[in-house]
C-alpha cells in the first residue's frame, strides 16, 4: 500500500518552518543533527518561542510517530519514544503517524530498507539542497505482511539495533572514563592535592601513587607538580607534518580501493573512525607520503571545524591513511611523549585554547600557520614514567572501543543485508535466525 493509506490522514507532513532565534527554553523542536542511526539524540537539542510552536500544532508529538530526514542528509529514520510528547520537528523533518494497527517500527523498518531509500533517493529535488517532495513520500509503497510476521520481524531487527546501540553507548562509558582520568591527573591534580593533605590518592594503586610529588613549585607557566618540566611540542615530536596543498587530491583521483584519504567525519570522535572513505592508488599516496599518517599518530582540523583531535588507534583495517587539505597531524617521539596522553591534552580545555590561539576569522576559519603554531605551543611535561602508565591504562580502554567498533559494524552489515530480505519475504525469520 502506498505510505499514505498506512498512516492517519493528512499525517505524513513537515515541520516547524520559521523557527526564529534559538532560545535557552520553550518548545523543543527536532533537527536533522539528531538523529543517530536510529534513535533520537537529544545532546544538542533546539527551542523556539512557544507562540511560534503553537503555529505547528499539527507536527506536534505525542510518541509512536515515525520521523524521517527530507532535506540535507536525507533518508534517516526514528520512532519517537513517548517521553519526547509535546516537541515539535524542523521542517527538515517529516512526520509520519501510522494507522493505529500497523505498528511504527514496522513504518520505520521499511523507511530504512534499501529499496525505500533508493526510491526517495532517486526522485529527491537536489538542485539546492537535497530534498524529499512529500508527494513522493505519500506514494512510497510499502509492504503489508500479516501482522504477526510484521512484529516478529521488528523484534528481530530492533533486537540487532539495539546491541549495536549498547555497544556504542558502551564506547562513550570507556572514553568518559579516560578523559575523567586525565583531568583527575593532569588537570585537577588529585594525586598531588591528596597527598598534600596527607592522604593517599583516590582508586590509586602505592605504585602509582608513588610517582606523584606532593607538592608544587613555581615556574614560567605558573605552578606546577613539583619535579615536572616545561616543554615545547617540537621538542617531544618526531614529525609534525599536513595535507597535502593545491589540487593533489580531487575527486578525479579517487578510485574504488587503495589507501584512504581522511575527512572530517573521521576525526570527529577521541579515535578515528574508520568508515566512508574516499580512495587514491598507493602510487599516489607515495608521492604523498609527508602526509601519510599511521596507527599512533594524532590528526588535528586547522580548517572549518577547527581544533578536531583524533588518535590513530592500532588494530583499524587500514596501515596508512592521507590527510586531508584541512588536517595536520603530530607523531610523538616516544622517548619523551606518548599519543594517548597528547591527544587527551589537545582535547582538553587548555588544549583546544593552545590549539585555537593563532585563529584567523578571515574567509573559512582556519589556524595560521598551523605546522610552525603546533610546534611552539608549550606545555608542562609529567616524568615518562606518569605518561607511561596514563597511557598504558588508556590503551586497554583504547582497545575495547575498537573492537565494539568493529563488532557494532558487523551487526550493522548483518541488519542491512537481512533487512530487504526479511521485508520482502524473500527470507522467513527461522532461517534469518539461524544465520544470526
Amino acid at each position: 500500500m502506498p505510505l499514505d493509506s498506512c498512516c492517519q490522514k493528512n499525517s505524513v507532513t513537515y515541520g516547524v518552518v520559521q523557527p526564529g532565534a534559538a532560545l535557552s527554553e520553550g518548545k523543543p523542536i527536532i533537527r536533522v543533527n539528531n538523529f543517530r542511526d536510529t534513535r533520537i539524540d537529544l545532546s544538542d537539542v533546539m527551542y523556539i518561542a512557544p507562540e511560534i510552536e503553537a503555529k505547528y500544532s499539527r507536527t506536534r508529538l505525542k510518541g509512536g510517530e515515525v520521523l524521517l530526514t527530507i532535506v540535507g542528509s536525507v533518508g534517516q529514520v526514528a520512532v519517537v519514544p513517548k517521553r519526547f510528547a509535546g516537541f515539535n520537528v524542523a521542517r527538515a523533518v517529516a512526520v509520519i503517524d501510522p494507522l493505529q494497527h500497523i505498528a511504527p517500527e514496522w513504518i520505520a523498518l521499511c523507511l530504512r530498507s534499501p529499496l525505500s531509500q533508493h526510491l526517495l533517493g532517486s526522485r529527491a529535488n537536489t538542485t539546492v539542497q537535497t530534498t524529499i517532495n512529500l508527494k513522493d513520500l505519500r506514494a512510497l509503497p510499502i509492504p503489508l505482511p500479516p501482522e504477526r510476521e510484521r512484529c516478529t520481524i521488528a523484534e528481530f531487527v530492533g533486537a540487532l539495533d539495539d546491541r549495536i546501540t549498547l555497544l556504542r553507548e558502551t564506547n562513550a562509558t570507556l572514553e568518559a572514563i579516560a578523559q575523567a582520568l586525565f583531568k583527575s591527573w593532569f588537570m585537577d591534580f588529585d594525586p598531588i592535592h591528596a597527598k598534600q593533605q596527607g592522604r593517599a590518592p583516590d582508586c590509586m594503586d602505592e605504585a602509582t601513587a608513588a610517582l606523584f610529588p606532593d607538592s608544587f613549585e613555581e615556574s614560567k607557566l605558573g605552578l606546577i607538580p613539583k619535579g615536572w618540566s616545561i616543554s615545547n611540542i617540537e621538542e617531544i615530536a618526531e614529525k609534525v607534518g599536513m595535507g597535502p596543498f593545491g589540487s593533489n587530491i580531487k575527486v578525479s583521483t579517487f578510485v574504488s580501493q587503495g589507501v584512504p584519504v581522511l575527512n572530517g567525519r573521521n576525526v570527529q570522535d577521541t579515535l578515528l573512525t574508520d568508515l566512508d572513505f574516499n580512495f587514491i592508488t598507493p602510487s599516489h599516496a607515495e608521492k604523498l607520503k609527508n602526509s601519510c599518517v599511521k596507527a599512533g599518530d594524532v590528526v588535528i582540523t586547522h580548517r572549518g571545524t577547527l581544533g578536531q583531535v583524533a588518535l590513530v588507534p592500532e588494530g583499524l583495517c587500514y596501515d596508512q591513511f592521507v590527510v586531508s587539505q584541512s588536517q595536520f597531524f603530530l607523531r610523538c617521539d616516544r622517548r619523551r611523549m606518548l599519543p594517548e596522553w597528547i591527544t587527551y591534552f589537545f582535547k582538553s580545555p587548555i588544549g583546544q585554547q593552545l590549539l585555537l590561539a593563532n585563529t584567523s576569522q578571515v574567509g573559512v576559519p582556519s589556524i595560521a600557520r598551523p605546522v610552525s603554531h603546533l610546534r611552539s605551543i608549550k606545555l608542562v611535561l609529567p616524568p615518562f614514567e606518569i605518561l607511561s602508565q596514563f597511557s598504558e591504562t588508556v590503551s586497554a580502554l583504547h582497545k575495547s572501543v575498537v573492537a565494539n567498533r568493529q563488532q557494532a559494524q558487523t551487526l550493522a552489515t548483518l541488519r542491512d543485508i537481512l533487512l530487504p530480505r526479511l521485508i520482502s519475504g524473500q527470507l522467513r525469520l527461522p532461517e534469518a535466525s539461524s544465520v544470526a
